[in-house]
């Protein structure tokens, strides 16, 4: 909350219970933090990405770069989903999410990131595959990943450790067709 908003709601409560301003602006702020605890849609969730079929040296090396299992992660929030696998990192709005859903897509034992035009595949394992479709496109951080260039995402393939508990905190399966299916 900006101060000058704490500091106008603290004068209004002021006016209204007598208060001093210190004592209506502490109370102002306990109020304001307790409203944002409360609120389930404040913090994001976590699902880590599966590192099943990633090899000790491709574990030390992911893990080295801030992923590996403590890190490769998408955080779903209110207003945006994070991926975060190694320096791999992209930020993608709600509301560009057309299409979440469990995918066919064969890794054939490629793991790591790679990308394919503006497709992505950011995966330690071939199983728990979840392809995301992204419309309008986003783009990636610039990082070693991407060739410190920022590269347009308009779909991603993450392989996670519980991908229909992903998809249903999307909004379940039937927000999101399944991949392959035309929705046009």
């Amino acid at each position: 909350m900006a101060h000058d908003k704490i500091k106008a709601a603290a004068r209004r409560r002021m006016a209204t219970t007598g208060e001093s301003y210190s004592a209506a602006r502490r109370e102002v702020i306990r109020q304001f933090r307790d409203a944002a605890s409360s609120d389930p849609s404040g913090e994001p969730q976590w699902f880590a990405i599966s590192y099943q079929d990633m090899g000790p040296v491709s574990t030390w090396a992911d893990t080295l770069l801030g992923g590996g299992p403590a890190g490769g992660r998408i955080e779903v929030g209110a207003g945006e989903l994070r991926l975060r696998m190694a320096d791999f990192k992209v930020d993608v709005p709600r509301a560009s999410v057309r299409r979440a859903a469990r995918s066919a897509h064969q890794a054939r034992g490629t793991i790591g990131v790679h990308a394919k035009g503006s497709r992505w595949l950011a995966n330690g394992s071939a199983d728990g595959l979840v392809e995301i479709e992204v419309d309008p496109p986003c783009h990636t951080e610039r990082s070693l990943s991407t060739l410190f260039r920022r590269m347009k995402v308009t779909r991603l393939i993450v392989s996670l450790v519980d991908p229909d508990g992903f998809i249903a905190a999307l909004g379940g399966d039937e927000a999101y067709p399944p991949a392959g299916s035309r929705t046009e």
